[in-house]
């Protein structure tokens, strides 16, 4: 099982994007309580199709924060993906 993330970098690029082609979710990128670090990952929490022309998905910024931003299927597609155990494998 695998969980797409993005890095400081992947996330403040689809925010440009996000801003400049007027998604309905962008992000106020300088309000963020984060930080770059090149080795910080922010996971994807909850995804689904927007509009047939998007997708919706929502980052876990901090243990008490996330926020919402619309990405283009390419941008998810190409997301790396973080591997975790599955916990009823490891029986």
């Amino acid at each position: 099982m695998g969980i797409r993330y993005f890095t400081y970098d992947t996330l403040k690029h689809a925010n440009d994007v996000a801003v400049r082609t007027k998604r309905n979710r962008s992000l106020y990128f300088d309000k963020l309580p984060i930080k770059r670090e090149d080795d910080h990952k922010y996971p994807i929490a909850l995804e689904f199709p927007h509009n047939d022309a998007e997708m919706r998905v929502e980052i876990v910024i901090s243990p008490t924060d996330a926020v919402w931003l619309d990405i283009p299927f390419d941008t998810y597609d190409e997301l790396p993906v973080f591997d975790v155990d599955d916990p009823e494998g490891s029986e």
